[in-house]
């Protein structure tokens, strides 16, 4: 009875859904660029420009994923304060729809990768405070008020 079960498991997992491939990560910046000099992708840059220049909206973060292909995962700020997100397959420049199982597989690693990194992922942070240290900044002690804060910060929200 026991293997019967695993194999009413096994068959129930296979016809669950389209396959995505479970060897999915995220790309080094040395995988990023080896992958760049192929010429085989769209380079990063280009499809950064291109997605803020259709949605007027400044880039805070890009990320590069790959399993069978390869794929980049942009976040961006419009103008309205509005934060998007957007996957493109890297060879093909096409657009993956984030409720699709890629699309869905690839924001979970995001988010899974920006918890794992234990750093802020907030727009432009990039793991700097942006001066807003422990100064006294006109008067306020926070560094806040007139930048004149020492600055550094440690990146964490």
């Amino acid at each position: 009875m026991n293997s019967a079960r695993a194999l009413l498991l096994l068959t129930l997992f296979v016809l669950s859904g389209p396959a995505v491939s479970a060897t999915l990560h995220e790309l080094a910046s040395s995988e990023l660029r080896q992958a760049a000099r192929s010429g085989d992708v769209i380079s990063l840059k280009r499809v950064i420009e291109a997605l803020a220049a259709s949605t007027d909206g400044e880039p805070i973060e890009a990320r590069a994923f790959a399993d069978d292909d390869l794929y980049y995962r942009i976040v961006l700020k419009k103008p309205d304060g509005t934060i998007v997100s957007f996957i493109v397959n890297a060879r093909t420049g096409e657009q993956v729809a984030k409720g699709s199982a890629l699309g869905r597989q690839i924001a979970a690693a995001a988010e899974a990768g920006s918890k794992s990194k234990g750093k802020s992922q907030a727009a432009g942070s990039k793991g700097k405070a942006g001066g807003n240290g422990n100064g006294n900044g006109n008067g306020n002690g926070n560094g806040n008020g007139g930048g004149n804060g020492k600055g550094g910060g440690n990146g964490k929200n």
